[in-house]
């Protein structure tokens, strides 16, 4: 994982790198926001959670994952990703998550041709060793920032005002959201879908999972952390059918050796992974 530098910030959740010599890994991926990607080295493949498909190429876009997904990567694998802000995603695309979601988009429906061939170039120049992986991610904001739709700034004041009630507590009340927006439920709930794919309850449960599995994939977590987590779900059965759902793993993988546990770095999950840093303090 690599932090977002200041020119991204509220762009980008974090950049990262996947580079390994593996011929074939198969791995689940998150629940994540939208992905800018590109393959200097290997391809890899998805299915999503209704049984699509998608194959890379050599810059591509992950829209927004309301549920996890497998994805194959056929190495040698160098990758390099953004993660998206839920806002970048709409400056960059205009396209509502609850519309265009767990798929792979042609990066054509997003950027501008002469956007494309300065990308194109930089993954030559790092595929040639002119330039290091870490340095596509300057190219990467380059393309994010020029994002060419404007938000509504009443919209972004929900989308923010969303992210500090997820970041609030481990299982916040949503009356505590109405109450803290001057527009009304019904509003709340369509913007929400616009910038999250699901409303807040559902986007609630996703993040809860998410932190949840963050949690119990640490190598030891505390007695007082552990009792608030299960405390938000009903049951075990509940906490395990929910992380599978939203990761693809249950908790007892997380502890296997493989990229989960850096696919669910809090970085990589932005607003997501706040709870986790202070609960932990």
């Amino acid at each position: 994982m690599i932090p977002p530098p200041v020119e991204a910030a509220g762009l980008v959740h974090t950049f990262y790198i996947i580079e390994t010599d593996e011929p074939r890994i198969d791995e689940a991926v998150p629940a994540y926001s939208a992905q800018l990607l590109v393959m200097v080295r290997g391809q890899v493949s998805f299915t999503f959670s209704e049984g699509n498909t998608g194959q890379s190429s050599t810059i591509f876009i992950n829209a927004p994952q309301l549920r996890s997904a497998r994805c194959v990567l056929e190495g040698p694998v160098l990758q390099v990703g953004a993660s998206l802000t839920h806002t970048a995603w709409q400056r960059l695309s205009n396209l509502p998550a609850d519309e265009v979601h767990d798929r792979l988009i042609p990066v054509e429906a997003v950027l501008g041709a002469g956007q494309i061939a300065a990308l194109e170039a930089a993954v030559d120049a790092c595929r040639e060793g002119r330039i290091t992986p870490e340095a596509l991610c300057a190219h990467l904001t380059e393309a994010i920032a020029a994002a060419p739709f404007a938000l509504r700034e009443d919209h972004v004041a929900v989308v923010e005002a969303i992210l500090q009630w997820l970041a609030s507590g481990f299982d916040p009340a949503i009356s505590d959201l109405y109450a803290s927006i001057s527009v009304s439920p019904r509003q709340v709930q369509r913007i929400c879908r616009r910038f999250f794919g699901v409303p807040p309850a559902q986007v609630l449960k996703r993040v809860r999972a998410l932190r949840a599995a963050m949690l119990l994939a640490q190598p030891a977590v505390s007695e007082e952390l552990h009792d608030q987590l299960m405390a938000t779900y009903f049951d075990q059965a509940h906490l395990i059918r929910d992380i599978r759902r939203y990761t693809g793993r249950t908790p007892t993988q997380f502890r296997r050796g493989s990229l989960a546990a850096e696919l669910l770095d809090p970085a990589g999950h932005g607003d997501a992974g706040t709870p986790l840093k202070s609960a932990a303090d």
